[in-house]
């Protein structure tokens, strides 16, 4: 038996949408343009660095689903929650809260955010049961030269966007 390649296409791309919306939200562009500076620095950052690393894993983990790897649909199902918690959150005024009123574009990008999250959760759980079920296992290791190196680029990539949005929903 073998996982729907479909479903795994399909998760796959909906976690690179998923990276897409979230990316074009950060703070200090034209679309997340409200003042957070009013939340402590470190709480701040710590956000960004979550929101910075969900988007890098989800990278990642579409990489790890196109090598037909069993165990990244629970990942990815964890990704989808957590975009879905993170639009959730946001559109309910709970956290991040601001002065600033949201933008229509901005809602309009989390409601459709908070909608492709759905799927994503739905579908890897249903792939996870399946590559659980089934004897098709396929483990891989990565390179370790070009692992250390993507490892290091995503580092300093994740580490700019992290300083950038944090001044930049400070308003700094």
């Amino acid at each position: 038996m073998m996982m729907n390649t479909n479903y795994r296409y399909l998760i796959s791309t909906l976690l690179i949408l998923s990276c897409g919306l979230l990316g074009i939200l950060v703070p200090g562009g034209s679309i997340e343009t409200r003042d957070f500076s009013h939340i402590n620095p470190f709480i701040l950052g710590c956000f960004n660095t979550f929101l910075t690393l969900l988007v890098m894993i989800s990278i990642l983990i579409v990489y790890y689903l196109l090598q037909n790897i069993s165990w990244v649909y629970i990942v990815a199902a964890i990704c989808g929650l957590s975009y879905f918690v993170v639009y959730a959150l946001d559109l309910a005024k709970i956290f991040p809260v601001s002065p600033v009123p949201m933008p229509r574009t901005l809602f309009a990008i989390e409601v459709i955010g908070l909608i492709v999250s759905l799927p994503i959760v739905f579908l890897s759980i249903k792939e996870s049961s399946f590559a659980n079920s089934s004897h098709e296992q396929r483990i891989m290791q990565p390179n370790p030269k070009s692992f250390v190196y993507f490892a290091f680029f995503l580092s300093i990539a994740s580490l700019g966007i992290i300083i950038f949005a944090t001044k930049s929903a400070m308003g700094i």
